[in-house]
């Protein structure tokens, strides 16, 4: 494994002691565990060998935790090639909501109700105002995808929706949009106005956990500055197709808010990365403190069982009749490449001494006890197992993993 992938694990591996004495939600525990341990001993091992048992070939196991930089790079392209088959060959709008940053107090403390109506809130705005006869009325297919932070690591919570170009009537025709997708100024009060109503209602409903610096008082003395503010809405040019989008989200739902490529220098007190400002458009730095760094990367896991993708419209899984319509009518992703790799192909071995290819003998893996730790289950029909003369039963007196057999 090249020593440039591994450096977000190194440096979470040099916090590890100041991380388990620092008190953590459950979601963060889980990816400090699953990133430091990702592809060593301590997350188990796979043995492998020929036909003729000629030498073992030894594979420690991915974590697979969506936020491990190590595990990213297949799974980016195997939900790449997912959706390519969803999504239909026309043009697509980009549009991006984001929450005031007045919120984002109250965001840290109700992450999971303010993603879910986030998405909720964007997904409705957008259905309204095109399904409205005044603008298209069309049913679009919507995909919305979430993220957290800014270029700089910090909390700064916003979707991105990428929307088809055109959709369904209600005599099942498809309609093109031309040039424009929607009036901003309207996009912007219709999504102000779903979103203020729905922090009002869970707020009376007592769904919402207030901060320890926020009362009743100073809830609702933010909640009417917000209304007074302009919420940030933008709508991009219309695109070809929705490749583009789709490529510059792969880069994020896979793998945490940070590439190790980014990274120009690190030592135990202090890391430099480099990230790109739009504003400037140019290259800045940043030199932040190794705690500063893990805590601002831990701020981005996302809630455990929660969706940072879904699909709405024509594209929800509810519509696969109107979805499959359009596919016979516009065609799919499928034929289009994307650049770094097209297909997702399973990994083969080959024994060093003969050249044949190695197969699966053995796979070992810790023990795990309850607590904050992840328990994995393994079906027994995983475990292969061979007679006690093969050379990897050998393996278990130095491993420092319990065979499961």
């Amino acid at each position: 494994m090249d020593a440039q992938n591994r450096l977000l694990q190194n440096i979470f591996i040099s916090q590890s002691s100041g991380l388990k004495k620092s008190r953590h939600p459950l979601k963060n525990l889980k990816a400090i565990d699953a990133i430091s341990q990702c592809r060593t001993k301590e997350m188990g091992t796979s043995y492998c060998s020929c036909k003729d048992n000629h030498s073992i070939i030894e594979q420690s196991h991915s974590c697979r935790h969506r936020s491990c930089y190590l595990c990213a790079h297949g799974s980016r392209l195997k939900w790449i090639e997912t959706q390519k088959k969803r999504l239909f060959n026309c043009s697509h709008f980009h549009v991006i909501f984001t929450i005031p940053h007045d919120y984002l107090s109250l965001w840290q403390y109700n992450e999971k109700w303010f993603s879910q109506t986030l998405f909720r809130v964007a997904n409705d705005t957008l259905q309204t105002l095109l399904k409205d006869k005044k603008h298209h009325g069309i049913t679009p297919g919507i995909m919305i995808a979430l993220h957290t932070w800014g270029r700089q690591l910090n909390l700064h919570p916003h979707v991105h929706c990428l929307v088809t170009a055109g959709g369904l009537d209600k005599q099942d025709q498809w309609q093109d949009v031309e040039k424009y997708l929607l009036p901003i100024k309207v996009v912007k009060s219709l999504y102000r106005g779903k979103f203020q109503s729905a922090i009002e209602d869970a707020y009376q409903s007592k769904q919402l956990k207030l901060p320890r610096d926020m009362n009743e008082h100073s809830f609702k003395r933010v909640f009417k500055l917000v209304y007074r503010k302009d919420w940030s809405v933008r709508i991009e040019e219309k695109y070809e197709h929705g490749q583009g989008v789709m490529l510059y989200l792969a880069r994020y739902l896979k793998g945490g808010p940070m590439s190790p490529a980014q990274i120009q220098s690190c030592d135990a007190n202090r890391v430099v990365f480099k990230y790109k400002d739009h504003r400037q458009n140019r290259i800045n730095q940043l030199s932040l403190d190794t705690k500063e760094l893990v805590r601002r990367l831990l701020m981005h896991v996302p809630v455990i069982g929660s969706h940072t993708v879904r699909y709405y419209g024509l594209y929800s899984s509810s519509s696969k009749r109107k979805r499959e319509l359009c596919l016979d009518r516009l065609g799919n992703l499928s034929s289009t490449s994307i650049g770094d790799g097209d297909q997702v192909d399973d990994v083969l071995l080959f024994c060093r001494t003969c050249g044949e290819q190695a197969y699966l003998v053995q796979r070992i893996f810790r023990r795990r006890h309850k607590g904050n730790s992840l328990i994995e289950r393994i079906p027994r029909s995983f475990v292969q197992q061979l007679d006690q003369t093969h050379p990897a039963y050998d393996l278990r007196t130095r491993d420092p993993c319990e065979l499961r057999v």
